[in-house]
């Protein structure tokens, strides 16, 4: 274990040393990195920075925590500050907060390491520092809903005190200072004279500040023990109009529970179980794997405005019914079974019997009811609330309501509000209850269609917020500020179309990317992306289409020479690669592959073998580990052809990609290729399994779709005709959801080819000259021709 909170030290060892420690703790928490990264940031000022990093991981190596090859380094070992990430970010508060020892890397000495590194240091230290004092606040309000005041000022002033955050920010003021005065705590005082000095004005008494923490639910006791008693492993559904409750329901569900409690999200794939799953590499099949092992009870709020995709793995999830109780909540009916329905209608008289008055007022609607309980002026639209704030609170709500996650000092900074004036907003809003403690908005639907039909104020407000949110992040907010965007925000713009769609194409959605791309302003770097979007895609003529008009500079002449590869194009590929090899680094990995892969074509295995080297090394100075994988794959093939021991070839680039299950996948569809060249159908059959199993682990559809496509051709040849037949409909269903036009055509030809089937067999030929590869559509026409001669 290596303990990084309070100090750096390495359990069981007196291994004492500064920088191998933190050297230690940087990769636990960024991961696999570069060597010569590694030794710039470490050692900037040695003489020979390699040589130094290189001596580090000798000792660490035997100690038997840290691992390099020669050109990456990594651990594997426990740390504490990854644990209390993970306990944090899972919702295991009190776990979490046990953890936290005191700051990160305390008492290293800042001469011992350069700028950069340390700069990293304070920003990991403040990370985990303020991701504590929110664990802090959230137990705090959580004891504070149950009326355990006392507990509630506690865990405030436990927040205060975290070792290592940074001072309380304005906005965070009131929030604190409410739970302790809710608790009577003596700190109280001290936050006032703290929020005095900076020109806030706080105060009020205990009793005020209890009720506002203790947000009451009124008339809804039925319906929350129906879910409290949800049995193991059970769904239930909560039905109900806006306004009616559902969101106060599972607040308070969440509250006597501790179950987690996920909002509605959406914009990228998956937003809505980002925060459950954590990491989202892997595809559809990972992530449904993953929240199949994972046991923790969920309350799943707004099903309508959830992403598609996190309501696909839901949809999903529910078929495998793992040991877990789930409640979800809609507008409209489920749209799968469910053990439970609870459906939210206005409260009765019966259930409003304790408040009289409140159902004449209300009508017994939830939304109208708490603010009657609030003693506010009951109003059926939002508008007619929002006219009664002042402009600074109305700007502070409609700014929220725009923002996926609420950000009160970002929309502080967006509006220009000194830390008074947003204090005062905040608590107005808090007062009205149109958000909660964490600026989170209540009505948020609403309140998103009332700025719509103020589409200047709307884009004046998405502006100011998308200026100062990351790239990816500020997208669907520069599309929103369209009218009012300047010059000077175009390069921003373009950054985040960029980031946008690069993490679309990471999370597996390359052609959605590309679609999105074509609305984005007009840059060469856009075009390129684009363009690679396509090809990721499989859509190499769609992709060549978006190049036509680009200047042909090496980078973009190695992408063409991919391109006019991938359709059969080879004197073309070969012309453009061979131009392309005037370029950078990139440009002559690119085509070196390209040419590797034409030369094998043409039956040259020493001169593809050749240009696979080449690539490999050239993609390893860049540090891309991927695509140097591809090319060491495909010398594989290159060594094989050339008379080399086929699984000694295959078992060294195996051993190489061992954590790359992508790579590994193809690696294991080239040595069924091989294998099934020299007619060993068992070991190929075998190769093509094992490969289809690593993809569709790792959320592959592509190569999921080409392994069960030659294992359906190993049947075909061994004439086990039922089996074939099951593996070719596997291939097409995998390639129609993944988009790949090009397997589709070839497991629609196998099936037509083994079936006799005309009709099928002309499907698969429009496909393949739909895709503009016309070679594969003439080795479909050739074999319908035979088979019609001996047809008759």
């Amino acid at each position: 274990m290596l303990h990084t909170l309070g100090g750096l030290r390495l359990a069981g060892s007196n291994f004492g040393r500064e920088k191998p420690l933190l050297l230690l703790a940087y990769l636990a928490l960024e991961g696999p990195k570069p060597r010569r990264f590694l030794a710039e940031l470490f050692w900037p000022e040695a003489a020979d920075p390699l040589n130094s990093l290189a001596v580090a991981l000798a000792k660490l190596r035997k100690l038997g925590v840290a691992y390099s090859d020669e050109s990456r380094a990594w651990v594997d070992l426990e740390c504490d500050a990854l644990a209390l990430q993970d306990a944090l970010r899972a919702g295991r508060w009190e776990e979490g907060i046990a953890l936290y020892k005191g700051p990160f890397a305390e008492g290293l000495r800042s001469g011992e390491v350069g700028s950069e590194l340390e700069e990293w240091v304070y920003e990991v230290r403040e990370r985990l520092a303020r991701e504590v004092r929110q664990a802090c606040l959230v137990l705090a309000e959580k004891a504070a809903t149950q009326a355990n005041f006392a507990e509630a000022a506690g865990y405030a002033e436990q927040a205060y005190r975290v070792a290592g955050a940074p001072p309380l920010e304005p906005e965070e003021l009131p929030r604190v200072y409410r739970l302790l005065l809710a608790g009577e705590h003596p700190l109280a005082e001290t936050l006032e004279r703290e929020a005095r000095e900076l020109g806030i004005t706080l105060g009020g008494s205990s009793q005020a500040a209890r009720g506002r923490l203790r947000q009451e639910l009124v008339g809804r006791e039925r319906e929350l023990a129906a879910l409290l008693a949800l049995e193991e492993g059970a769904w239930a559904w909560v039905r109900g109009g806006a306004g009616l409750g559902k969101t106060t329901l599972l607040h308070e569900l969440a509250a006597r529970t501790g179950w987690l409690y996920l909002p509605a999200r959406s914009g990228l794939p998956y937003a809505t179980l980002e925060p459950l799953l954590e990491n989202l590499q892997g595809g559809e099949e990972a992530l449904l794997r993953r929240a199949v092992q994972l046991r923790e009870n969920l309350l799943l709020d707004d099903w309508e405005q959830m992403d598609s995709e996190s309501q696909r793995i839901l949809t999903r999830l529910r078929g495998l019914r793992p040991p877990i109780r789930v409640v979800m909540a809609g507008q409209d009916a489920p749209s799968f079974a469910i053990d439970k329905l609870v459906e939210l209608e206005p409260l009765t008289a019966e259930e409003l019997a304790g408040f009289p008055g409140a159902l004449e007022a209300t009508g017994g609607i939830p939304a109208l009811v708490g603010a009657w309980l609030r003693g506010e002026p009951i109003q059926t639209a939002l508008e007619a609330r929002l006219l009664g704030l002042s402009e600074q609170a109305r700007q502070v709500y409609m700014s929220l309501a725009l923002l996926e996650t609420p950000d009160l000092f970002l929309v502080r900074q967006a509006l220009n509000l000194s830390a008074s004036e947003m204090a005062q907003a905040v608590d107005t809003l808090l007062s009205a209850g149109l958000i909660d403690l964490s600026g989170a908005v209540f009505g948020r639907e609403a309140a998103q269609r009332y700025i719509a039909e103020r589409p200047t104020l709307e884009a004046r407000l998405s502006l100011g917020l998308a200026r100062l949110l990351k790239p990816q992040q500020a997208l669907p907010l520069y599309r929103r500020a369209k009218a009012l965007l300047e010059d000077a925000d175009l390069p921003r713009l373009q950054q985040a179309y960029i980031t946008w769609a690069q993490e679309l194409i990471r999370r597996g959605f390359p052609r959605r990317a590309a679609e999105e791309l074509k609305e984005a302003p007009n840059h060469p770097e856009i075009t390129l992306l684009r363009a690679r979007a396509f090809e990721r895609a499989g859509l190499y003529k769609e992709a060549l289409e978006v190049m036509r008009f680009m200047p042909d500079t090496p980078e973009h002449l190695a992408l063409k020479a991919t391109l006019y590869h991938r359709l059969g194009r080879a004197d073309e590929a070969q012309a453009c690669a061979e131009q392309a090899l005037s370029g950078g680094i990139e440009a002559r990995a690119e085509a070196q592959n390209t040419l590797g892969l034409i030369f094998h074509a043409r039956g040259d295995f020493q001169k593809a073998a050749s240009a696979f080297r080449r690539a490999a090394a050239l993609w390893l100075a860049l540090g891309d580990e991927s695509r140097r994988l591809g090319a060491l794959n495909n010398l594989a093939v290159a060594r094989s052809r050339m008379g080399e021991d086929v699984e000694q070839v295959y078992r060294e680039v195996l051993e190489i990609a061992k954590d790359n299950p992508r790579v590994q996948a193809q690696i294991l569809i080239n040595l069924g290729k091989e294998f099934e060249r020299q007619k060993r159908f068992v070991e190929a059959l075998e190769s093509y399994q094992q490969a289809e199993r690593v993809a569709q682990e790792s959320g592959n559809l592509r190569q999921a779709a080409l392994a069960q496509n030659n294992i359906g051709v190993v049947f075909h040849i061994t004439k086990e005709v039922d089996s074939a037949r099951i593996y070719y409909h596997r291939a097409i269903q995998a390639a129609r959801e993944a988009g790949e036009v090009n397997v589709l055509a070839m497991a629609l030809g196998n099936l037509a080819e083994l079936d006799g089937d005309v009709e099928v067999w002309k499907e698969a030929i429009a496909v393949s000259e739909n895709a503009g590869n016309y070679d594969l559509a003439q080795q479909h026409k050739d074999l319908l021709r035979a088979f019609m001669e001996r047809s008759g």
